[in-house]
C-alpha cells in the first residue's frame, strides 16, 4: 500500500477541538503522530509525561512551559524538544496559545 501525501489547514484542525478538550491529533501514521493544542488564558494544561519523545512548535501566543524542574518563556516561533517521560506543561499565557506537537514513536 502506498502512502498518500496530505495537507492540513490550521483553522480546520482547530475547529475539531472538542468543547471538553484543548487538543486534537490530526495525523497518526507508522512512527509519527501530530496534533495541535490550544490553551485559552486561564485554561489548565493537564497533560502527563508521554512514552515518546516530543517536539513542540509555538504557532501563536506567549506563555511559559515547565520542563521537569525548569521553566522557560515561549513565544511564536519557539521550538521545544521534550524527551519521553519528562513532566511538562504550558501555563501563564495571557492570550491564546496555539502549539503544534509531533511525537516520534
Amino acid at each position: 500500500m502506498k502512502d498518500n501525501a496530505q495537507g492540513f489547514e490550521l483553522d480546520d484542525i482547530l475547529s475539531k477541538i472538542e468543547n471538553d478538550s484543548y487538543w486534537v491529533d490530526f495525523i497518526k501514521v507508522r512512527h509519527l503522530e501530530a496534533g495541535v493544542l490550544r490553551l485559552y488564558p486561564g485554561e489548565e494544561d493537564t497533560q502527563c509525561p508521554h512514552d515518546a519523545d516530543e517536539l513542540y512548535f509555538v504557532v501563536e501566543g506567549t506563555g511559559f512551559v515547565s520542563l521537569g524542574k525548569e521553566s522557560r518563556a515561549v513565544k511564536r516561533g519557539s521550538v521545544l524538544f521534550v524527551p519521553a517521560q519528562m513532566p511538562h506543561h504550558f501555563y501563564g499565557n495571557r492570550d491564546t496559545l496555539i502549539v503544534l506537537y509531533i511525537f516520534a514513536e
